[in-house]
């Protein structure tokens, strides 16, 4: 896991975490991802957005924003972690009783 400053994340596909002084995991960010009903495995990934203000640094994921105050960063304590994200698929529910030929029940 790579520590970088907020103005240096690739944002693309990261995952963002955000730790307290004592390295306790405070928060993670991830870019919205949405599952292909026809084509499962096949992902549309909205990657996380930062806006800058003069105080603070805003993540913007799936419209929730949390915000940092630059001066918690600067004082070390708040430090942002960037790491690869990964799209997990969700299981299929065993009852599926409106088939939308999804394919993850492989029938």
């Amino acid at each position: 896991m790579n520590i970088q400053k907020p103005d240096e994340l690739n944002l693309e596909n990261n995952r963002i975490e955000i730790y307290d002084k004592d390295n306790n995991l405070l928060k993670i960010i991830e870019p919205y991802a949405v599952e292909s009903c026809m084509n499962p495995g096949i992902f549309k990934i909205t990657p996380i957005k930062i806006e800058k203000t003069k105080d603070s640094i805003i993540f913007i994921s799936e419209n929730i924003k949390t915000e940092i105050k630059k001066q918690d960063i600067e004082s070390g304590d708040i430090e942002v972690k960037a790491s690869d994200f990964t799209p997990q698929r969700r299981k299929a529910k065993s009852n599926c009783t409106k088939c939308t030929n999804c394919g993850r029940c492989s029938w």
